[in-house]
């Protein structure tokens, strides 16, 4: 197997050619970090293209060596494992240039949970964790990719709450294919279809957004983060991501909800293939009750079932289960949509230079 640079172009056509692949896996995306060095690298076998990666390179000050990071990838061909042959050849590929740690997180599912699964775990207030019960389905490619990363010598970075330093590793998704809006909303709970009800009566209105509109969707971002406790981003960054992922193809889409002539819920999604991903979303307080936020994933949902996608991505999730957790409710909001709860393998590192890789992790240990 071999792994060499390749085009922004090559890298497109084969992510085109895929079914799915994530967001974080386009080159457009190295266009958005522009913190980071991208490269994109196109993985052969026989000379035939099995998969493809945005490598992102962050060098350490002065001395010239990076830390090399795939996220959500790479994106591989239908039936090419995530096996030893493959990560030996991306681990010699980043020492040649110069990495001293490689981090990947190819999104390979490894379990999934129904909702009716998740409602009586919930219920009965015993299981803490999704962990600690039965899956309702297992990946035999998941846990082949596991063993192949620990027999290689690749460290799970994973925490137990989901959320680690990169990527979640527990998702909540909806299953869209053979659904249409009838369908889809039976699915949905009591308390989503009376919230989506309510937005209507009340008079909100979703529209599709426009560049300029990112200002009025920040407004409600920074509220959001003021409210939540997290540290928002500058609006020149969604002006970017809309700039680069909207350069060639259009992938990110904006819905504002409006009520009494004021954006009350706002968010932003992005898709690839038949992949739709939820992926930033902000309310205020003033219109909490007329249920905007309700109102822009029922809007987001149907583009979704318009442009004919198979999966609807609520993104992260913690394992929790615990009615005590406050990262509980996530969850109980997410799996009123009726969707599946999944756990995918996650982000895993291997040291090309103990040294330098001790010294970063001091490092991200020290900036928290």
């Amino acid at each position: 197997m071999k792994v060499q640079r390749i085009t922004r172009e090559e890298h497109t056509r084969f992510i085109n050619q895929q079914s799915s692949a994530s967001f974080l896996q386009l080159p457009e995306w190295g266009d958005v970090k522009k913190e980071w060095r991208a490269e994109s690298i196109g993985i052969y076998k026989e000379n035939e293209l099995m998969g493809a990666a945005l490598i992102l390179y962050r060098s350490l000050p002065k001395i010239g060596r990076s830390f090399a990071y795939i996220p959500e990838g790479p994106a591989l061909s239908s039936g090419t494992p995530l096996d030893s042959e493959l990560l030996n050849a991306l681990k010699s590929y980043v020492k040649s240039a110069g990495a001293f740690l490689l981090r990947i997180g190819t999104p390979l599912p490894l379990r999934d949970w129904s909702t009716e699964q998740i409602k009586d775990a919930l219920a009965s207030t015993e299981a803490t964790s999704l962990s600690n019960i039965p899956s309702d389905h297992e990946y035999s490619s998941g846990n082949a990719a596991v063993h192949a990363l620990e027999s290689a010598g690749w460290k799970n970075i994973n925490t137990s709450d989901g959320f680690g330093e990169g990527q979640p590793n527990f998702l909540f998704q909806l299953n869209l294919l053979g659904k249409d809006r009838e369908s889809l909303l039976a699915g949905f709970n009591q308390l989503w279809r009376r919230n989506i009800k309510r937005a209507e009566k009340e008079g909100v209105v979703v529209r599709r957004g426009t560049r300029s509109d990112l200002a009025l969707f920040h407004v409600a971002y920074l509220e959001t983060a003021a409210r939540d406790g997290f540290i928002p981003r500058p609006l020149h960054y969604f002006e970017r991501m809309w700039d680069a992922l909207n350069g060639t193809n259009e992938h990110l889409y904006l819905f504002l909800a409006e009520w009494q002539s004021s954006v009350i819920a706002s968010s932003i999604a992005i898709r690839v293939g038949d992949h739709y991903w939820y992926s930033y979303g902000a309310s205020t307080a003033f219109g909490r009750d007329a249920r905007g936020s309700n109102a822009v994933q029922w809007a987001m949902m149907e583009d979704a079932l318009d442009r004919s996608c198979a999966t609807y991505d609520l993104r992260g999730i913690t394992p929790t289960l615990d009615p005590h957790d406050s990262h509980v409710g996530l969850i109980q909001f997410k799996v009123g949509t009726g969707g599946y709860a999944r756990e995918v393998i996650g982000e895993w590192e291997v040291v090309i230079s103990p040294v330098l890789a001790k010294a970063f992790h001091l490092y991200l240990r020290l900036r928290k």
